[in-house]
Order: structure tokens, then sequence, then C-alpha cells
């Protein structure tokens, strides 16, 4: 679908010209330099208008495993001993 314009083809170039002065004259006194600006008006044309994706946290570390090596005697055997020494106390 062809879109509408007011310019032809023949008139581009000239409008382009003018506009590129008149932007040219209005950066002048400014502390912003002609390249400088053409540089962030590419930098901008260029930038996806749509934000980057989020990135997504990372899964959290497991929680390292705590092995206490108890002995060949099992564990009642332990705990009896603990309680009495806690009821000699």
């Amino acid at each position: 679908m062809p879109i509408e314009s007011w310019t032809t083809q023949e008139e581009t170039p000239d409008l382009a010209a003018h506009a590129t002065a008149m932007i040219d004259a209005a950066l002048v006194g400014k502390p912003l330099a002609r390249d400088a600006y053409w540089a962030a008006v590419r930098k901008g044309y260029n930038t996806p208008y749509n934000d980057p994706p989020r990135k997504r946290p990372a899964a959290p570390a497991p929680e390292p495993v705590l092995e206490i090596a108890l002995g060949a005697e099992p564990l009642p055997v332990i705990v009896a001993a603990v309680a009495a020494e806690a009821r000699a106390a």
C-alpha cells in the first residue's frame, strides 16, 4: 500500500539539505558539536523501541548438606549417653 506524500522524489534532496542547514544553524553557539548531535540522532534511530528482556534471577544455590559421622554406635545410644551426662551435671 503506497504512502501518500506531498513531496516528490525530486524535492527530497533539497528538503533534506534545507533541514540539515536549519539544524546546523540551531547548533551554532551551543556546546553540542554537529558531529555529536548527528551521532546521537543515529544512535536514537538505531536503538530498538522495546526494552531488552529482563534477565531471570539465577536459581538459588542448594543448601550444603551437613553430614555428621557418628561412628559405629547407633543414634539412640549416643542420645542416651548425652542425656545421662546432662543429668549428671
